[in-house]
């Protein structure tokens, strides 16, 4: 299934590399450098998933995630932060942060890729659930 993944992060290196595995995989991706760049794509363009970093300037990765959440029309859409300043092993969790899912920056971005399709598999099976309820 090609999802269409809004990727947000400052660090360009990082988004060409994970766009390009994205890409790889069969997704289409947009890219911002910030949460404020990001909320002004959304007005726009539905994602079927964000993933985002979590210290950035201008709007960080956790206030861009509670305006997002903030949102009825964007609120359902699955949120990944990845942040060096979580650990590989899950621990450093970012409780304050109404995230999906928090991954380490640590991690092999393509040894994220099946997780964060299974997040979104599972979405869109809700999403579909509640449309037929």
């Amino acid at each position: 299934m090609k999802l269409k993944v809004l990727l947000v992060d400052d660090d360009k290196e990082f988004r060409t590399v994970a766009a390009l595995v994205l890409e790889n995989a069969g997704h289409s991706v947009t890219e911002a450098v910030d949460g404020f760049a990001a909320l002004e794509l959304l007005q726009a363009e539905r994602p079927d998933i964000i993933i985002s970093d979590l210290h950035m300037p201008v709007m960080d990765g956790r206030m861009f995630c509670k305006r997002v959440r903030a949102d009825a029309e964007l609120a359902q859409i699955p949120f990944v932060i990845l942040s060096a300043y979580i650990e590989t092993d899950g621990s450093n969790t970012l409780s304050d942060t109404p995230a999906d899912y928090c991954f380490s920056k640590q991690s092999s971005f393509i040894s994220l890729l099946p997780q964060l399709e299974n997040l979104i598999a599972r979405a869109v099976s809700n999403s579909t659930q509640s449309r037929k309820e």
